[in-house]
């Protein structure tokens, strides 16, 4: 597995640093080799701050974030990309944990950073969801999502933008953010069970119930994603759902619905 990466915080030079250099990850963003415009760096700020203000008044022992990174309007989706967020005991800032996808390849890492690179990525538009969960389920995801041990056992560096959900093949972003909640999830049922691989957190999202939402692509569509884009693949997906047209993945949508409905203390709400 590969290591969790430490990305700078909310800094003046850490922004500096980050302008200067060409983009090695993304998650729900176009990518591209082009420096943050000035615009994009005062919204992904305001955002950050706006995002940082509101953790502070919640205080939770840890939540999940989301963001706007493209248009997926035409699929019915409004965020792209969601991050566990915690406050770091050592240097009180609130830390994004996500998984990201390297540039113009199908292979992924961990990363921790702060708010404002969690939003400094040109986004499509810089509304956020916050998402908090009962303080029941928070108490479980804190010792899971403050643990590197935990957040590699889960993670699957081979990645696919369209990932299938039941499948253990490859891994997208919000399908790490989804089979890390299993674990919280299972711990808080009062069956106890414990999960500790991927296979068993997919078990668990069958047995509960899990919904993934359900992008039709047309056989057009699915060659040209095929051919063009290295982190995009379809053999994971059942011959019977494909063929129909019916891509079934992970998203922030989909995520958030299902944390609502197996956790129901949970809240959530967009930051603008």
């Amino acid at each position: 597995m590969g290591p969790v990466f430490r990305g700078a915080g909310l800094r003046l030079g850490a922004l500096l640093l980050c302008c200067c250099m060409a983009p090695l990850a993304w998650a729900g963003t176009p990518c591209s080799d082009n420096a943050p415009k000035p615009a994009s760096i005062q919204q992904a700020f305001a955002a950050a701050y706006r995002t940082h203000q509101r953790l502070e008044a919640l205080q939770p022992q840890v939540a999940l974030i989301a963001r706007v990174g493209q248009d997926l309007s035409k699929y019915g989706l409004r965020y792209s990309h969601m991050a566990y967020v915690q406050k770091d005991a050592a240097s009180g800032q609130w830390r994004v944990a996500h998984l990201l996808n390297g540039c113009n390849s199908n292979q992924s890492a961990l990363w921790h950073e702060g708010l404002a690179n969690f939003f400094l990525d040109d986004l499509f538009a810089y509304d956020a969801l916050l998402v908090v969960p009962s303080p029941a389920l928070q108490e479980k995801l804190q010792a899971i999502v403050g643990n590197d041990a935990r957040l590699r056992a889960m993670h699957q560096p081979l990645y696919n933008m369209l990932a299938y959900p039941f499948s253990t093949k490859y891994q997208n972003s919000n399908q790490w953010v989804l089979e890390l909640l299993t674990q919280g999830l299972a711990q808080q049922a009062a069956m106890g069970a414990e999960i500790n691989s991927r296979k068993q957190a997919q078990q668990w999202l069958q047995l509960t119930n899990y919904q993934p939402s359900t992008l039709k692509l047309t056989p057009l569509t699915r060659l040209g994603a095929r051919m063009f884009r290295a982190n995009v693949a379809f053999d994971d997906h059942p011959d019977e759902r494909r063929f129909s047209d019916q891509i079934d993945t992970v998203t922030v949508e989909s995520l958030a619905a299902y944390i609502q409905r197996l956790d129901p203390g949970s809240s959530s709400e967009v930051l603008r």
